[in-house]
């Protein structure tokens, strides 16, 4: 019994640890403002978030940036590429939070590019 519970833990913490994590970018350049999460965003945060990011002002999204694929603006990480789309200016950075912050203060959850068209 006592093995049985000590593996049950285990892999209920490795599922919690695996919980995916969101940026939560504000509405304006001061970021997202405690109480008024749900005019904010969720966006994954990527597997390579601190490769360099390429923000499209015309499609309004930040992508992983391709060698050889030409980008006018470009980041070192999707973090702040994010937080110039939806602040206007990396800092303050779009905090970190997990999909259980994201459901509980019902922030709409948007691709990981950003695109604000894809928020639900």
């Amino acid at each position: 019994m006592k093995k049985l519970l000590i593996v049950l833990l285990l892999t209920l913490s490795n599922a919690h640890a695996q919980l995916p994590l969101y940026y939560l970018c504000g509405s304006d350049e001061d970021g997202c403002m405690e109480g008024r999460e749900e005019y904010c965003a969720c966006i994954p945060v990527a597997p390579n978030p601190e490769q360099t990011y390429c923000l499209d002002f015309d499609k309004q999204t930040c992508t992983l940036l391709r060698q050889g694929e030409p980008c006018e603006v470009t980041f070192t990480n999707q973090g702040k590429c994010l937080a110039t789309l939806y602040q206007s200016e990396p800092i303050p950075p779009c905090r970190v939070v997990d999909q259980a912050f994201c459901s509980e203060h019902s922030v709409p959850i948007c691709d990981a590019s950003g695109d604000p068209q894809t928020c639900k």
